[in-house]
């Protein structure tokens, strides 16, 4: 009587733990689908970033490559994500307790990937960055000295002034007096005639922040939820273990 009696509440418990576990499969599941998508989203935007015809051709021109740099990390941590999500997915769905492990301890390592990936778009991608305004700062003054004997160097100069609306290096104008180079027109707005009152490197560094900002939120938003996502998978992999005892 006894063991009959324990055999039913064997039986109630390992239906809970099945219906637990079917529950935290299919969480998995769509957890691994939107993450899938959104690292894919974010790779898309690298990807943009690295062949958008205007900035290649500025990045080219002046010689500064640090931003490009940068993004090849979140492009790496990105696809890693992606291809890691597809894993969690499949492992889940087929109960396959190995690629569990598996595909936490990839989670680790690309957790460490992604959060570098942030940390470097951010000190190459905002305006509160100091190391990325004098990096740009030099750049642009590298250019100011050139310009009456390089055109490439004028060339590119003016169309980033004219486009993002900014004039000289940290200086603005002045960097043009101090060189002894005449101020061109490109530093003036167009419709007011003013002298534009920031230095390029402050302003291509303010004009690079909305891309920096979508990558390294989404990287960061994945640095915060893979902790969720690990515990699921730990939870999961109880579950099975139980069910096949």
């Amino acid at each position: 009587m006894f063991g009959g009696g324990y055999e039913g509440v064997r039986k109630d418990s390992l239906e809970e733990i099945e219906r637990k576990t079917i529950s935290l499969q299919y969480t998995l599941l769509i957890i691994g689908v939107l993450s899938t998508l959104i690292a894919l989203a974010n790779f898309s935007v690298c990807i943009w970033i690295r062949f958008d015809l205007d900035f290649w051709e500025w990045i080219v021109e002046i010689g500064w490559y640090s931003y490009w740099n940068a993004t090849y990390v979140v492009m790496v941590a990105m696809l890693l994500t992606a291809l890691n999500s597809g894993l969690m997915s499949y492992s889940a769905m087929t109960e396959s307790r190995g690629l569990l492990l598996t595909s936490m301890i990839l989670r680790v390592l690309i957790w460490i990937v992604t959060l570098a990936g942030a940390v470097v778009i951010c000190l190459y991608g905002v305006e509160e960055s100091s190391m990325l305004v004098d990096e740009l700062d030099e750049v642009f003054l590298g250019l100011i000295s050139r310009w009456d004997d390089d055109p490439r160097a004028s060339r590119v100069m003016r169309m980033i002034q004219e486009y993002v609306g900014c004039c000289g290096a940290k200086n603005n104008r002045d960097d043009y007096y101090n060189m002894r180079k005449v101020v061109p027109p490109e530093c003036r707005h167009p419709v007011t005639g003013n002298n534009y009152g920031w230095g390029c490197g402050q302003t291509v560094a303010y004009w690079l922040e909305p891309w920096t900002s979508c990558l390294a939120g989404i990287s960061l938003f994945f640095t915060a939820t893979d902790f969720l996502v690990m515990y699921f998978n730990m939870k999961l992999r109880r579950y099975l273990a139980e069910l096949d005892a």
